[in-house]
């Protein structure tokens, strides 16, 4: 023990040795030499001012004064010996502490600069102690509209420091609830495998409180469950459970709110993926006359059928898909390669293209006779068709075709109509519209348009 004392004792001597020699270097020879100089100077005056600046004790006593009042300078920062600096802390978070079951506080900012002024080691020792809050007491406010001063906790307090903002106007309302019920919105519906839909979405909860002050609650007019198609991880047609699903209020533009409280915040969906599909055939329609004297003997193409997958309200519409080709002056035998259009509504089809194959042959013609005319798009709860005393009731139809494809045609294949989309109560002249079962025909009425009389009922 005796030996680690000395040692002790031994190395702080070696210190106060080497600072001695330092002090007497720096301060206590110059300031003697000083001295010493201002002595000479005066010496010619003589008298006891003299003996007692010639005195060796005196010059020690001097130097010792003039060093101790040099360190109480620097070390109490009369004296700066080091250039002040500054540095800024962007973003620093605000926390606000107040009564958030019964309040909702308008106007805190999220967060707020630092700007720390002082010594270069006092700045560096603040970034790295990194311990900076800023928070506004809130605790004693009440409903109104309130000033408050943003408080910094400044861990390093030999640094000056700045905010801004410094201080903040703050509105704060008292809290209201209310019930909504919950819908649900899907987000991601074109990364979901197209031969797949979501046919149902159920929610652990159907109601959600949202809490804010009673302007902002008004404003909500719907909140949903927002589903996610990335989070299912769906390949197949099956029911998938989701957690956490997210909460959001929104307004009658379908804008988000997101400063209002809504609990719970989020909710369990079990989501039903199925594959609903439906087989329907293709119908090639030509537009358009063929050149004079030729007709369509036979147009076959190498897709008949498409199976088509979407939501079954929208496959229940549909019962074909048609494929138009033109045959404007056709007269000898062609291919058409086709693209089959995908309906509106519909995710995917089995196929999207076909090749038709149409082959020519002599035009021929036939009339059929007393085909009846029919309307089409009435409203037929607001409106009734009279006759006018010319009024015709059938017309006579002119087929044209080959001569193989006119004879299996019977009138009952024939359908000559008008059409009344968009006529109302009046007296019209509308064109006579002719149609038929087979699309290799072409269909003519000879009677080109008639006269009625729309009455309501």
């Amino acid at each position: 023990m005796k030996k680690v004392l000395s040692s002790i004792l031994k190395f702080f001597g070696k210190i106060f040795k080497i600072l001695y020699k330092i002090i007497d270097v720096l301060l206590i020879t110059p300031i003697s030499k000083i001295v010493v100089t201002i002595g000479n100077a005066i010496s010619n005056r003589g008298g006891s001012f003299d003996k007692f600046l010639n005195n060796p004790n005196t010059l020690i006593y001097v130097s010792l004064i003039c060093a101790f009042a040099a360190f109480f300078a620097v070390d109490r920062k009369i004296i700066n010996l080091r250039e002040t600096e500054s540095v800024v802390l962007s973003n620093v978070p605000i926390v606000a502490d107040y009564n958030e079951e019964n309040f909702v506080v308008e106007g805190i900012p999220e967060s707020a600069d630092i700007v720390l002024m002082g010594r270069k080691s006092d700045l560096y020792l603040a970034e790295q102690l990194g311990d900076h809050k800023l928070t506004l007491d809130l605790t004693d406010v009440s409903e109104g509209t309130h000033k408050v001063n943003i408080k910094y906790n400044n861990p390093i307090n030999t640094l000056d420091y700045k905010l801004d903002p410094s201080r903040i106007t703050l509105v704060v309302y008292e809290k209201v609830s209310e019930s909504k019920t919950l819908t649900t919105d899907i987000l991601n519906t074109d990364k979901l495998n197209s031969t797949l839909v979501i046919s149902n979405i159920a929610l652990s909860k159907n109601d959600a409180i949202v809490k804010s002050y009673r302007e902002k609650l008004d404003t909500v007019a719907s909140v949903k469950a927002i589903v996610d198609v990335n989070a299912l991880n769906a390949n197949s047609a099956g029911t998938y459970s989701l957690e956490n699903v997210k909460l959001v209020a929104y307004n009658e533009i379908g804008t988000e709110i997101s400063d209002v409280e809504i609990v719970p915040s989020t909710v369990t969906a079990t989501v039903t993926v199925t594959s609903p599909s439906k087989v329907v055939p293709v119908n090639v329609v030509p537009v358009g006359e063929p050149a004079n004297g030729s007709a369509i003997s036979s147009i076959s193409a190498n897709v008949n059928n498409v199976t088509l997958y979407g939501e079954e309200s929208v496959l229940n519409t549909i019962s074909e898909i048609e494929v138009e080709i033109d045959v404007s002056g056709l007269s000898s035998n062609k291919t058409y390669q086709e693209t089959i259009v995908k309906p509106s509504g519909v995710r995917s089809m089995s196929e999207t293209a076909i090749t038709i194959k149409v082959e020519m042959e002599k035009e021929s013609s036939k009339e059929f006779e007393n085909i009846p005319i029919t309307f089409k798009n009435l409203d037929t709860s607001k409106y009734i068709v009279q006759a006018t005393q010319d009024q015709v009731t059938a017309v006579t139809v002119i087929v044209k075709g080959v001569d193989d494809v006119l004879n299996k045609l019977k009138s009952e294949d024939i359908t000559a109509y008008i059409d009344l989309a968009n006529l109302t109560e009046g007296t019209f002249s509308v064109p006579v519209m002719v149609s038929g079962a087979d699309n290799k025909l072409t269909y003519t009425s000879r009677t080109t348009s008639v006269e009625i009389v729309i009455k309501k009922k």
